[in-house]
Parts: structure tokens; C-alpha cells; sequence
């Protein structure tokens, strides 16, 4: 073996490089993050060839002394602490004085600032020499980063194209500007402004980020527990994408993509969102300093929580019940243009034959399948229904008979369309309600009730039981678990390191319920905190109900189809079916009347 030496700074400073710069896009964060700590209200970024060529970042921040400069390229030097309790209590987006000894080791840097106590700015070129000089400058700091990687062409080669290292630049400056609402940041590719976050309101900055339709299809999220609060932007369940660039997390302001905040909101949207489809959100999650270490990550992407269970329930239990609480009458609707009428005598309540009833429920939750053909209304039960129904001021509306005071989002149903869809008129316009798909999900929250009651599945003994191979911390894991799976209609021993399955849940006797405990007992090996049973439980009545709800073609009476609307009213997470599919959509007054160019 060779004999142990040395290495030279500057080859410490391009393996620290490595691991803090990656592409030109890790060069703005750190220099943006830099002016942000620096106070910083505007801060204009320059680029060239995507960054490969130029990179400037100015800032109106409290500039750096001049005799500081030449310090600002030493390694882990840094005016942002001083000791290790100011390293446990860190609020600042930097802290380890690496990012730019890093830079100027793979690039032509120059730095020009002036402290808001000079009277002049000054500059230093290290890849030219440190000797610091006088200049020009207003209050703040101007970093120049050319030729990056031009000493490290192996590196260069990793580059992508232009147009992917730009796009990474934009989604970079698009997540500081939703942490960093205050700031304005601006983005020129070669003289082109191709990026403006100016200082807006938070729902201005979110616009300019994901779009006008996030806010009308998101819900509001404001949750405090102990020292974490907990606020933002959640997506519809059925407001979703097909991949995770629109998802965002903020700790103490910094982004992070954690595996244990990302698990905690994957399982709140668990049995509403569609397979393969990928929640939108923005988060910010304020919290002790103390209870997270940002240093577990070079570039600080990644954090530990010191309360990782904790953590992740507040996180989880905080997007669950809010998603939850969704009701037709909380989903953004743009209302028709209502003119204000004046009050006149109350109309007639709809006729019996139009009001919400009780359905008739089998043992099984299901409807009659033996249900009559609906009778059409006659012309004075319709006349008066849509006099009762029609939209009115509050002083207008009267309580009608038999029915809580109050407005139905959802309407009430003029009838079926091919025995699938219900077809109702609501204030905004036109409701159409998949028959089948809001049934599974009404059933599904029944059976999770009763569940929760009675705690017991039926089971299904195996004549030849399943088998698995595990580990003395799986043994562990299904001891602690026991009487949950048991709930379930589990029943196994174990010999010689092999779980053998006697029983499994009668509703999975024809599944491979090895491979699902496997997964089970996985997923609680790496997420202690994990509802992976309560998902394996979920999972068997949303087959049950599946089963048991309303068919396609089977006909309803008036009474049945509006019992369904208020069922869907009064329904948890009832915007969507157990496989995150949508159960009803609105068709405004204004859409109905662009389908037939009126008023063009």
C-alpha cells in the first residue's frame, strides 16, 4: 500500500465540490441561499448556456466587510456560527462555510461586495489571485461564476443539455420563491428574462408557481401541536400528476425531500388517490430547531428528525382529517352570476316523491335489487319541486318538511342516465354522480365504522398453510402486531425460522398472502410509525365494498338517487371511490352555456 499523505486544499476543495456542486443549478442554490441569509429582498440571477458558461447572482443584502473576502474562500469558515449549540439551533439556509471554496475550486469566481457601513465595495478574483481590490458597488454582493467545471472536464461530461440544466435552474428558483415569499427573484438566460417571482401575496406566489387552478382545487392546512405548526396548500385527491415535480416541503424554510414526511403524506391520501398518481402540495412545517438536524445531507436536502414518530403522526394525522373533512359544499365552485330577488312567499317544498329518503338496505348494505321502476313525477310535482329548488336568497328559503334547515350542495336528482350516472341541478348548474363509484365509497366508511366497533374479520382456514422464511426481527415485529392481524382473520406459527399461515381474511383466501405479510412486515421494519395493517384492513373492505355497492343499470327511485346525494354529502373523502376514481363532477351554469355558445 502507497504511504499515507496529505492532500493539497485545493484538491480537498474539489472533492468537497463533488459532493455540494453537481450542476449549475447547485451553484445558484448556494449563492442563493447566501443572499437570502444575507437579508436580501431582490435577488437577480444571470446565466449563460445554462449556467455552464455564467452564472451571476446579485443581491441588495447587507454585504461582506472587505477584509472578510478572502476569508469568505477558506474552507468551513462562516460568519453564521460559532459554536455547536448555534449548530443545534441552526435557522440559517447555510452554515458550513463550504459552498464557496467549493465553487471557486471548479470555476473562475469573482466576488464583489460592499458592507452597508462602506463607503466603496471591493473584489477578489481567487482564481487570479486574493489580493482584494476597490470597486464600484452598491450595498450588497455580486458573485460571478464562469467556466464552471472548466478544470474538471470528467465532470463536465455529466452534464445534460441545455435545456434540462435550465429546466433544473427554474424548478430550483420556483421552490425558493414559494419558501421565500418576501424576496423577489428574477432569472435572465443570456439577457432574457425567462423567470419573475416578484413580492406578492402567498396565493400571487403560489399562482406564479403551480398555477391559478392549485388554490381552487387545494385545501387549506393550518395545524399546531406542541412546537411544530404545521401550514399550506393540499391537493384534491382527485386533483393529482403523474409524477412528484409539483410536490413541496419546507422545514424551518429549507426544502427538503425526507422519506419520513413523504411516507406520512403518501398514507393520508391512502384509499383516495388514484394508482400511480402522485399527490400536489405545498408545505411548510415550522418547528423547534432542536428536535431536526439539517446537517445530515451535503446539500442539506435531507433532515432527521430527533421525534421521527412523532413527527410523522402530526404530519399524517394533520393531512388525514383535513382531507378527510372535504365535503361537496367545501370544493371551489365558481357560482352563476346570481341577481339579488326580492323576497317573496316561500315556495312549495319539493313533493314526497322528490325528497331525500331513507334507501332501502339489504343485510348487506346494498340496495334493493328488487326496487320498482320509478315513476316520472307528474307535471305539478316537478312544477312545484323546481319552484322549491330553484336558487333564491337566504331570506328566500324556507325549511322544507322533514328536512334540516340548510342548503344541499349537491342538489336534488332529475334521474338516471343508462341506469350508471345520476343527473342532478344543484345552485351552480348541473351534478352528474357516478351511481357505483360513490355507493363503494358510502359503504366503505360504513364498514370502517362498524369495524372500528367490532374489531373482528372473518376468517378463512387453509388447508395446505402459506408459507414465508423470516428474520428474529420480523418474529418481533408480528408478536408487537399480533393482535391486529389477528383482527384481521390472521392465524400462523412459526417453526424453525418459517411462518407457517393457517388462516388468512376471508376476502384474501385466494391471494398470495405471504407476498402481503412480507410487504406488511417490511414496510413496519423501515417505518415503525407505518399503518401498514390498518392499510392491509382498509384494503379488504374496500373489497367488500366493491362488492356490495349498486350495480351498473340497476334503477332507482327519485327518493334513492337523492338519499345517494346526501349520503356523498355527509361522507368522509366522498369526492372520490376507494380506488381514487371521482364519484361526481359540477357543470357551472356558465360551462353549460359555453357547450352551446351562448352569449358569444
Amino acid at each position: 500500500m502507497p504511504r499515507i499523505r496529505q492532500l493539497s486544499p485545493a484538491l480537498i476543495n474539489q472533492i468537497a465540490a463533488g459532493e455540494v456542486i453537481e450542476r449549475p443549478a447547485s451553484v445558484v442554490k448556494e449563492l442563493v441561499e447566501n443572499a437570502i441569509d444575507a437579508g436580501a429582498q431582490h435577488i437577480h440571477i444571470d446565466i449563460k448556456e445554462a449556467g455552464s458558461k455564467l452564472i451571476r447572482v446579485r443581491d441588495d443584502g447587507s454585504g461582506i466587510h472587505a477584509e472578510d473576502l478572502a476569508l469568505a474562500f477558506s474552507t468551513h469558515a462562516t460568519s453564521k456560527i460559532r459554536s455547536f449549540e448555534d449548530l443545534e439551533r441552526v435557522l440559517t439556509l447555510g452554515f458550513r462555510g463550504e459552498a464557496l471554496p467549493s465553487i471557486a475550486s471548479v470555476s473562475k469566481t469573482t466576488l464583489s461586495s460592499r458592507h452597508h457601513q462602506a463607503e466603496h465595495g471591493a473584489k477578489i478574483a481567487p482564481h487570479l489571485s486574493m489580493d482584494i481590490g476597490a470597486v464600484a458597488h452598491p450595498v450588497g454582493t455580486t458573485i460571478e461564476v464562469r467556466d464552471l467545471f472548466y478544470n474538471t472536464p470528467a465532470r463536465k461530461k455529466f452534464l445534460k443539455s441545455e435545456r434540462t440544466e435550465r429546466q433544473h435552474i427554474m424548478q430550483l428558483l420556483a421552490r425558493i420563491a414559494l419558501s421565500q415569499q418576501n424576496i423577489r427573484l428574477t432569472l435572465h438566460d443570456s439577457g432574457k428574462k425567462i423567470a419573475d417571482y416578484g413580492g406578492s401575496t402567498p396565493a400571487e406566489r403560489l399562482n406564479s408557481v403551480l398555477g391559478d387552478e392549485f388554490l381552487q382545487q387545494a385545501v387549506a392546512i393550518n395545524n399546531q401541536k406542541s412546537s411544530m405548526r404545521l401550514h399550506g396548500w393540499v391537493g384534491l385527491p382527485t386533483y393529482h400528476s403523474n409524477n412528484s415535480d409539483k410536490q413541496f416541503f419546507f422545514v424551518n424554510g429549507r426544502m427538503v425531500r425526507d422519506k419520513i414526511t413523504v411516507h406520512a403524506i403518501k398514507q393520508a391520501y391512502q384509499d383516495m388517490l388514484y394508482h400511480g398518481r402522485q399527490p400536489i402540495f405545498v408545505l411548510y412545517l415550522d418547528i423547534d430547531p432542536e428536535l431536526v438536524d439539517v446537517n445530515a445531507h451535503p446539500q442539506k436536502y435531507e433532515v432527521r428528525f430527533r421525534e421521527a414518530a412523532l413527527t410523522h403522526d402530526f404530519i399524517f394525522s394533520t393531512l388525514h382529517h383535513s382531507l378527510r373533512a372535504v365535503r361537496p359544499q367545501h370544493i371551489s365552485i365558481i357560482p352563476a352570476a346570481q341577481e339579488e330577488t326580492k323576497p317573496s312567499s316561500p315556495a312549495t317544498p319539493p313533493p314526497p316523491s322528490m325528497r331525500p329518503q331513507s334507501l332501502a338496505w339489504q343485510k348487506s348494505s346494498d340496495y334493493h335489487q328488487d326496487s320498482p321502476r320509478p315513476s316520472r313525477p307528474s307535471l305539478q310535482e316537478t312544477k312545484s319541486y323546481y319552484q322549491w329548488a330553484s336558487p333564491k336568497t337566504a331570506a328566500q328559503i324556507e325549511t322544507p318538511p322533514q328536512e334540516e334547515a340548510g342548503d344541499y350542495p349537491l342538489g336534488f336528482a332529475l334521474g338516471q342516465i343508462h341506469g350508471i350516472f345520476i343527473v342532478a341541478e344543484n345552485r351552480q348548474g348541473l351534478v352528474i354522480v357516478d351511481m357505483h363509484a360513490a355507493h363503494e365509497r358510502i359503504i366503505y366508511e360504513k364498514f370502517k365504522a362498524q369495524l372500528r366497533q367490532k374489531r373482528q374479520g372473518n376468517a378463512q382456514k387453509l388447508l395446505v398453510p402459506q408459507t414465508l422464511v423470516i428474520n428474529p426481527m420480523q418474529e418481533d415485529l408480528l408478536a408487537e402486531h399480533t393482535q391486529w392481524l389477528s383482527a384481521l382473520g390472521y392465524q400462523w406459527r412459526i417453526e424453525g425460522g418459517e411462518l407457517l399461515i393457517d388462516s388468512v381474511p376471508e376476502l384474501l383466501k385466494k391471494a398470495d398472502n405471504a407476498a402481503i405479510l412480507a410487504d406488511v412486515l417490511n414496510e413496519l421494519a423501515e417505518y415503525p410509525h407505518s399503518r401498514a395493517i390498518e392499510r392491509l384492513q382498509d384494503q379488504i373492505l374496500s373489497t367488500m365494498s366493491c362488492h356490495r355497492a349498486i350495480r351498473a343499470h340497476h334503477k332507482l327511485s327519485l327518493s334513492e338517487m337523492n338519499q345517494v346525494l346526501r349520503d356523498i354529502e355527509n361522507t368522509p373523502a366522498a369526492g372520490q371511490c376507494n380506488h381514487g376514481r371521482p364519484t361526481w363532477t359540477q357543470l357551472s351554469e356558465e360551462q353549460l352555456g359555453a357547450l352551446f355558445m351562448r352569449g358569444q
